[in-house]
């Protein structure tokens, strides 16, 4: 990447510096050429079949708007530079978010385009480019340097709400929560909930995958989301349960009680834990049934050292809550 002040003095063919990720090396083929900006626009709006889906800023004025009239969509604002090279495949990227999902929107700034937006771009801070600033109810939730599109979807997946095809449940309020735990108390079902929070990258990374799980076990476990960022009750149901104060972190309820828990962004670890739940559950009701009594067995809390090391291999570091 470059600063925007430098941005100038390079070469469209010196752009690719501004890259700093592997997305260059995936799959998908970019053969579209690179247009002017009036005409590039042009054609996203059109190929969005929605002119307010991806939208060109030109001021301050503009920018506020736009995420003040977005209500309950993801916003994300896009700021790269006329000349960056690798502007196609950003344009591409967004096109296929905007088609994949309805509750995405895309504010499109070229920051060395004029005064006015190079002066929106001191007010946000923005010295390099391409960069990615991610917003919901005109609040700041996550900010991504450079065009990292594994990053980006990740973290595009993890932030929208999208009701109609998530197979976890977001939890917005306590009665949300209340009624999920109730609704589930007698169905034999372990509810996974997975508590998260905003700007914080093991939460994003693990959540494809915990939506992937909860897809595949649709029938035999519920799952939900509430974020200790958009709900000021979190911190207080988590008090009266548990004494965790790290993210991501997982609770496993069962007959409207906590049965377990699990924190950190280790999918194995996730899923073995749910696993010896389920086997205790089944072993509870197959004992009740025959009228044999059932010892609880010591839970086995997951150990630090999962989670502590700067090992490529090791899971990233959970995040602390704060109090």
């Amino acid at each position: 990447m470059a600063t925007i002040a430098n941005s100038l003095l390079y070469s469209p063919r010196s752009a690719s510096i501004f890259l700093h990720n592997d997305s260059i090396s995936s799959p998908y083929i970019f053969s579209r050429p690179i247009l002017s900006t009036k005409t590039r626009l042009s054609c996203l709006k059109l190929q969005a079949n929605d002119r307010f889906r991806i939208q060109e800023i030109h001021c301050s004025e503009e920018y506020d708007k736009g995420l003040q009239i977005s209500h309950q969509k993801l916003v994300i604002a896009q700021f790269s530079a006329s000349h960056y090279i690798h502007n196609s495949k950003i344009e591409q990227f967004m096109e296929e978010q905007c088609r994949l999902s309805n509750e995405i929107k895309f504010l499109y700034i070229t920051a060395n385009d004029s005064e006015k937006i190079k002066q929106l771009c001191r007010r946000e801070k923005i010295d390099k480019i391409p960069y990615f600033v991610f917003y919901k109810k005109k609040v700041k939730i996550n900010e991504v340097a450079g065009f990292q599109r594994k990053r980006l979807v990740e973290d595009i997946l993890y932030y929208k709400d999208d009701h109609l095809t998530s197979s976890v449940v977001q939890l917005k309020c306590k009665d949300d929560f209340e009624k999920l735990i109730k609704d589930r108390k007698f169905d034999h079902r372990i509810v996974i909930i997975n508590v998260c929070k905003n700007r914080c990258t093991p939460c994003a990374k693990i959540y494809p995958s915990v939506v992937k799980l909860a897809s595949q076990m649709a029938g035999k476990a519920m799952f939900a989301r509430m974020n200790v960022d958009e709900n000021d009750w979190c911190m207080e149901m988590l008090r009266g349960v548990t004494d965790i104060r790290k993210v991501p972190a997982f609770l496993f309820f069962g007959n409207g009680e906590l049965q377990g828990t699990f924190v950190g962004s280790s999918m194995s670890g996730l899923i073995k834990e749910l696993v010896r739940l389920q086997s205790e559950q089944r072993d509870s009701a197959l004992r009740k049934e025959l009228g044999v009594p059932f010892t609880n067995r010591k839970q086995t809390e997951p150990t630090d050292k999962t989670f502590v090391g700067n090992r490529p291999t090791d899971p990233p570091k959970p995040i602390i809550v704060g109090r």
